[in-house]
């Protein structure tokens, strides 16, 4: 980690200065991350359940209408989502937000959005003010600084909705840092509460929802999106923002809430959604269905956390009959297919996998200092403990692979069996090391049982690292414990947003950036204009469109 302090874009030394914190990515396997982000998770559903800080934004102070963005020519928003990880990653991202750019294969110049929605999980490993302006405050507004004469009514605006992270300290720093119309460098905030509606240009409407950890969306945000809903004209489309991909959850618990959200605040209206966009799962995917009146469904949580895998994907979904309004019976299922690319791409997604053999250790050593110290311990307790704690150690290191397995589907008896398999898989190395200390290292002199447990501590805590990065590899095809596959691995590239265009004629086409690689060589920028900081080597930036661009028609009247 290492401060940066860039430039301010004005003659006063003082003004506009931005410090700069260059964090690395979160790791999330070590021990105290798994610890300290499951007691925030916790916590975060207790005080949600008790105090659910979304209806508490009511009264003068809250209210807000939906946003006007008007304008006769093409109409540009940028949409990212899953930010403020490590630093390289992140202001990557940002630094390409806040610029006009020119892919090779989107035929022209993509000027930058008038507006940034950012769709969850502003920060990692959870939300505090430090964090955020860590993480991504201070790193977006290096990427677009403030001007030198402050901002304009020609300004970009960002808006945001909370993610799970974001929610952890019951949204209390969300709400300060996007809820006070406050400029995050050169963006301009304006919601007041954590969720909104932009009315855009030529027919089109955005919707963005706080889902507060995937659970039912309280009344007074249903009530507000219920009378913007009133203004929707026959022939108008309308954008969903969401924190969560309900489609991936199959036992529908989640598409049972937006499909509530949509009924209820949209009635009729609702068939005149056109695309879901989420983020949560950290790749690019795109799923269609040919049925009238279904939304195009995009996940595109690419925007700097640690990427998600796409070789697993499947090529089919069946979604659940109450995401349309019309034309299919609650209990049916909605045939949706893959369409387009994917981020990254699954070749290189399956490729990158295997790697968890030794990027579990490398970038996770705390984790394997603690598999060091666990066969340390138990070696120690053979030879001079006695048995209750060497039977303690054992079961303790079984409970923590069954606590840390995690399958998609299947409930609780699925999580003991693929547990318990964890745990006779990681217990046969400790079995065998009691038996060979017990019947032979006991009758050694003191000094050579000394330096056979750290011995075992070194070798033990290699083998057992080894073992869970080839259990993870091995059932993550049975859709357990993928996203501690990836999230072992931290990996910083294959980054990107969507870039998004509405025409006069009231189409929308939505361009995928992605960026194949982050930059992680920077230096401060020789002018007051653009980004503080730029890559060493420019040409490092190199974006591409994900697939080709997604054109979407305005909904028929």
């Amino acid at each position: 980690m290492n401060t940066l302090e860039t430039p301010p874009a004005t003659p006063n030394p003082d003004a506009g200065k931005t410090t700069v914190t260059r964090l690395g990515a979160v790791r999330w396997l070590s021990p105290t991350e798994l610890v300290r982000t499951g007691l925030k998770a916790v916590l975060a559903a207790v005080f949600g359940q008790y105090a659910d800080r979304r209806e508490m934004q009511q009264g003068p102070m809250f209210e807000q209408s939906a946003f006007p963005h008007t304008g006769e020519g093409e109409f540009w928003f940028d949409y990212v989502s899953d930010i403020g990880d490590g630093f390289d990653a992140t202001y990557s991202v940002a630094s390409l937000l806040a610029s006009d750019l020119d892919p090779p294969d989107a035929g022209g110049v993509l000027p930058r959005g008038s507006v940034l929605v950012m769709g969850g999980d502003q920060v990692y490993p959870f939300g505090d003010v430090e964090s955020y302006e860590q993480r991504t405050t201070n790193v977006y507004a290096a990427a677009l600084p403030e001007p030198s004469g402050g901002t304009t009514a020609d300004s970009p605006v960002l808006y945001a909705i909370p993610g799970n992270h974001d929610w952890y300290d019951g949204l209390t720093a969300f709400l300060r840092v996007f809820g006070q119309q406050a400029n995050i460098g050169g963006w301009c905030t304006r919601q007041k509460r954590s969720y909104f509606a932009l009315d855009l240009p030529h027919g089109w409407w955005l919707f963005a929802i706080d889902i507060q950890l995937d659970t039912y969306i309280d009344k007074p945000q249903l009530e507000y999106f219920k009378k913007v809903a009133e203004r929707i004209a026959d022939g108008d489309s309308v954008v969903v923002c969401t924190a969560v991909p309900s489609w991936y959850d199959e036992t529908d618990s989640s598409m049972d809430r937006l499909a509530y959200f949509l009924r209820y605040s949209l009635g009729e209206r609702a068939r005149q959604v056109r695309v879901v966009l989420t983020g949560d799962v950290h790749h690019y995917a795109r799923y269609q269905s040919d049925q009238p009146d279904t939304p195009l469904l995009v996940t595109a949580g690419t925007g700097g956390a640690y990427s998600s895998p796409t070789h697993l994907l499947p090529d089919k979904l069946a979604v659940s009959g109450k995401l349309a309004p019309t034309g299919a019976h609650p209990t049916d299922r909605l045939a949706y297919e893959r369409r387009g690319g994917t981020w990254p791409p699954q070749a290189v997604s399956s490729r990158v996998s295997w790697t968890v053999l030794w990027r579990l250790a490398t970038r996770n050593w705390t984790l394997l200092l603690v598999f060091a110290g666990l066969y340390g311990l138990i070696s120690a307790a053979t030879l001079f403990s006695g048995w209750l704690w060497v039977v303690a150690l054992l079961a303790a290191a079984a409970g923590g692979a069954v606590a840390f397995t995690h399958p998609k589907t299947g409930g609780r008896w699925r999580r003991w069996r693929y547990g318990l398999g964890l745990a006779a898989l990681q217990l046969v190395p400790a079995v065998a090391t009691v038996v060979y200390f017990a019947r032979t290292v006991d009758e050694w002199g003191w000094l050579a049982q000394a330096g056979a447990v750290v011995a075992a501590a070194i070798v033990g805590g290699v083998v057992v690292a080894e073992l869970l990065a080839a259990w993870l590899l091995a059932v993550s095809r049975r859709e357990v414990n993928t996203n501690e596959l990836f999230a072992a691995l931290s990996l910083e590239d294959y980054k990107g947003f969507l870039r998004c265009r509405i025409t006069p004629d009231g189409a929308l086409t939505i361009f995928p950036i992605g960026l194949r690689k982050s930059v992680r060589d920077w230096q401060l920028a020789t002018t007051d204009k653009g980004p503080r900081l730029i890559p060493r080597a420019p040409e490092q930036l190199d974006v591409h469109l994900i697939e080709p661009p997604v054109r979407i028609t305005r909904q028929n009247p």
